[in-house]
């Protein structure tokens, strides 16, 4: 039992960390911040984390461990019916909605978005090889859809690896973008425009029109 206590007080910390995190920015918030909004001791804190950089650390290897769990939920077989019985329109939402799983996977939530896009960059040589390594599993998943939607005749010959990089990094500005308005950030909008701006431009013509 107490070990599952251990668990649950550790995920405690984490979620404050991360809110705490998104609301101060990373350089004003403090441990004394995070143990207020725990509702713990400085003594309890540190019995799990050596100090606030541990807490982002923690944070974002387990980003990293979602999406290369994706990675390999991604890598059973999917089936493509032939693509001339396929609508344009209807491949577009099929591809929003991988894109939307991608980021739900990531972006599980505004102040996860926040800290990725904005905290955590340029931080330090560690934490730039974490979101490094989040970046290239993302760009792999999304190679990899490319590549099979490629096989299936759903889309034409690219260099997969470019387009998913491009792919990547524009929803990264437009999440960047979203986060300095004064809006909530839309991650269906985000997986729809994203999808719309570069499939139109790949789809194969043997898909049949509207």
């Amino acid at each position: 039992m107490s070990y599952m206590r251990s668990e649950a007080r550790q995920r405690q910390i984490l979620t404050c960390a991360k809110r705490v995190f998104a609301e101060r920015g990373f350089h004003s918030a403090n441990v004394s911040h995070i143990c207020e909004a725990a509702g713990i001791g400085r003594g309890t804190l540190y019995q799990y984390f050596a100090n606030k950089r541990s807490l982002l650390t923690a944070i974002l290897r387990e980003t990293l461990e979602r999406v290369r769990t994706l990675m390999e939920q991604q890598s059973q077989a999917v089936a493509y019916p032939p693509p001339e019985q396929i609508s344009r329109s209807a491949a577009l939402a099929v591809s929003t909605k991988q894109l939307r799983r991608v980021l739900d996977i990531v972006f599980d939530d505004d102040d996860t978005l926040r800290i990725l896009l904005r905290e955590a960059v340029g931080l330090d040589v560690e934490i730039e090889k974490i979101l490094g390594e989040i970046d290239e599993a993302l760009i792999g998943i999304v190679e990899r859809d490319l590549r099979r939607a490629h096989t299936a005749g759903y889309i034409r010959d690219l260099d997969a690896r470019a387009v998913a990089t491009m792919l990547v990094g524009g929803i990264e500005k437009l999440g960047l973008a979203a986060l300095r308005s004064a809006s909530p950030v839309d991650l269906d909008a985000l997986a729809r425009e994203a999808t719309k701006l570069h499939s139109l431009g790949i789809f194969s013509d043997r898909l049949k029109p509207d």
